[in-house]
């Protein structure tokens, strides 16, 4: 009989000034109790991130700030690519992982491989009481009715945070890794669109745990000159969503970008030249770069091998 091989994990951890966290993030990453490999994406910090850096951990060194997204896909093709791996499992650096975390992400999605992407449950310092955030998504996801997941302690989900995320590889072959332009914030709204789009389940299993350390931070609101963008990317570039809707949709943030442009305390020239600039990058990556990766079908490998790597 031949031996059945253990799938290969990577943890991929993007980095930006995360000092405040990322020993004990890694820690917990080295105590797992299933294998894993960590890669980590440093964007450019400018405290002592790399210095609290282990040395037996594969770390990149960008030279320049590239965004959540891109710096999560060069981690992940540096994962297929260096380490062969079957799974991805992304974490932010504030977060910190059960030792059990991976062995159970790794046990549910092979008894259930039609799962394209799954997250653990997400607490918060106690590790009692939920992210407030995470709180939200799974309240969503437990109103689903299809017994038999839930009796397995799992749950159907259109979308979760992007804090932990373990990805199958076959789900990044097949819709690739995080959109380009979402620097941050939208990135994994669309990605989840993705995902519905082409009927790939989402879903959280309350067997995995891992520990969000952002409960004493303020939840800071989105200035609306900022939000009217971004929102306006996560609708347009939503496969999952009609012309018609994407209309209905873009209206009213029309609407607020109109009224933006009214209020004294958004009309400084520094906001107006923030607007003009996101704006005009939707436009010049729908009429050049976004075909080509569309073409190409997926959002990894464009930025990999990184050639802005510090030396």
């Amino acid at each position: 009989m031949g031996i059945t091989k253990q799938p290969v994990c990577s943890i991929i951890i993007t980095t930006y000034n995360g000092a405040k966290w990322i020993e004990k993030c890694i820690a917990t990453c080295q105590q797992s109790d299933y294998p894993v490999h960590i890669i980590v994406v440093d964007n450019d910090s400018s405290d002592n991130t790399l210095d609290l850096l282990p040395e037996d951990i594969h770390v990149i060194r960008l030279s320049e700030n590239i965004g959540f997204g891109r710096a999560n896909n060069i981690g992940m093709m540096e994962a297929l690519e260096r380490f062969n791996s079957d799974y991805v499992f992304l974490i932010n650096q504030d977060v910190y992982i059960k030792e059990d975390a991976v062995t159970e992400l790794v046990k549910c999605h092979q008894e259930n491989p039609e799962i394209g992407l799954l997250s653990p449950f997400h607490y918060g310092d106690d590790w009692v009481n939920y992210d407030y955030r995470f709180k939200k998504y799974l309240g969503w996801s437990k109103s689903h009715k299809i017994q038999a997941h839930r009796e397995k302690g799992i749950y159907h989900s259109k979308f979760v945070n992007a804090a932990a995320w373990f990805i199958p590889k076959e789900t990044l072959l097949k819709i690739g890794g995080f959109d380009p332009i979402f620097f941050h914030q939208g990135e994994d709204d669309n990605f989840c669109q993705r995902l519905r789009y082409h009927n790939i389940p989402i879903f959280i299993t309350e067997k995995s745990a891992i520990q969000h350390d952002r409960q004493d931070r303020k939840i800071r609101k989105t200035p609306p000159h900022l939000k009217v963008a971004n929102r306006s990317k996560i609708v347009i570039y939503n496969p999952d969503m009609n012309a018609f809707l994407k209309a209905m949709h873009l209206i009213p943030l029309a609407s607020m970008y109109l009224d933006n442009l009214r209020l004294s305390s958004h009309r400084s020239k520094e906001k107006l030249a923030h607007d003009y600039k996101e704006f005009k990058g939707i436009v010049d990556y729908s009429q050049r770069a976004r075909k080509l990766y569309e073409k190409e079908g997926i959002f990894l490998a464009q930025d990999y091998p990184p050639t802005f790597v510090k030396k």
